[in-house]
């Protein structure tokens, strides 16, 4: 009997080497908010050009929010010498309360970037599941973090968004050179993400003090996607970075977004850094515009746990005309925010 158990113990343990456990991660990341702004609504008549105008304050109560926290597992099994399976399951969780506040209808623990897949080292990976948008890995400018005023990313309005049912590509990395694609299906059922089936092509040249790369997204006929993004470190401790994309929403006018970004380290732990973002014809809406411009800074407690604090301005301005009655709302708006960000 006790050659029996030893046997199945070593067995077991045999099984539970052969098999890698998977890694553990996430974060939490808490800030405090605070939004105050007006909205103008002037309506004018194009045949007297009698002008109305309506303002309504826009100023909010002070918020806890939770920014992108998250737990996961992921790791990888040999199945070959040269070729793995990899596989991760990460869900978004909402620190502050009980809901998605991006979906309603989803309580804790709702799906971010979920996938099966292989690595070859001499071919590359190629991910299954939901994944985000190859763009993400082109955005060498933002700099934003936490709750800030018009959200932790550029202001463009198509930026990498999770897909589902996609299928996503990465070469292997050639002297910093990485070439990448995507293809997300059209299922034609509410499970798709941008309303038909869509694909991607881009690469980045990554090497020391500067970075690279471009991406072209395209959905049907209703959303190409074309985006060029760099950084470069003018010294030890200034990185500038820029952002430019266009994107045609099979309309008379596309949307073009730019960004740029400064980034500056200090003797301290804190990392200053600023951000300016402009769009033009928003949504592919002519003469509609965003600009924003952002200040923060970073405190690296230790490698694990960074505060942060940040103010912003964002303005935006659109204009529709029907008949004879132009309608152009405007808004301006502060806000301030810091909190806490924990990783493991």
């Amino acid at each position: 009997m006790k050659k029996l158990l030893l046997a199945t113990a070593v067995a077991a343990l045999s099984v539970s080497a052969a098999n890698a456990a998977p890694t553990v991660y996430g974060k939490g990341f808490l800030t405090l908010d605070l939004n105050t702004g007006d909205t103008d609504v002037t309506v004018t008549d194009t045949v007297t050009g009698k002008s109305t105008t309506t303002s309504f304050d826009e100023d909010g109560r002070s918020q806890l929010n939770s920014n992108a926290s998250r737990i996961g597992l992921k790791g990888s099994e040999g199945l070959t010498a040269n070729t793995d399976l990899l596989y991760q399951l990460e869900y978004g969780i909402d620190v502050d309360a009980n809901d998605n506040d991006k979906d309603k209808d989803q309580d804790q623990f709702y799906s971010r970037d979920t996938y099966l897949g292989l690595q070859n080292a001499q071919y590359g990976k190629v991910l299954a599941g939901r994944l985000t948008a190859i763009d993400d890995y082109v955005n060498f400018a933002n700099v934003t973090q936490g709750g800030v005023l018009g959200g932790d990313n550029v202001l463009a309005s198509f930026d990498a968004p999770r897909t589902n049912n996609t299928f996503n590509y990465f070469s292997p990395n050639i002297n910093g050179m990485q070439f990448m694609a995507m293809y997300a299906m059209d299922e034609n059922n509410d499970t798709d993400t941008l309303g038909r089936d869509a694909f991607g092509v881009g690469g980045k040249y990554e090497a020391g003090p500067m970075n690279v790369g471009a991406t072209y997204i395209q959905a049907g006929d209703f959303r190409k996607v074309a985006r060029v993004s760099g950084n470069y470190a003018i010294s030890p401790v200034v990185t500038l970075g820029a952002l430019y994309q266009n994107t045609d929403f099979d309309s008379d006018d596309n949307e073009n977004a730019f960004t740029i970004s400064g980034e500056m380290a200090t003797a301290t732990p804190w990392t200053a850094y600023a951000q300016g973002d402009f769009v033009n014809n928003v949504g592919g809406a002519a003469d509609a515009e965003a600009f924003r411009a952002v200040v923060g800074g970073k405190y690296a407690f230790n490698a694990a746990t960074t505060g942060h604090l940040y103010g912003a301005y964002l303005s935006e301005e659109e204009e529709e005309t029907v008949a004879t009655t132009r309608t152009k709302e405007e808004f301006d708006g502060f806000g301030i925010g810091g909190g806490v960000e924990y990783k493991f």
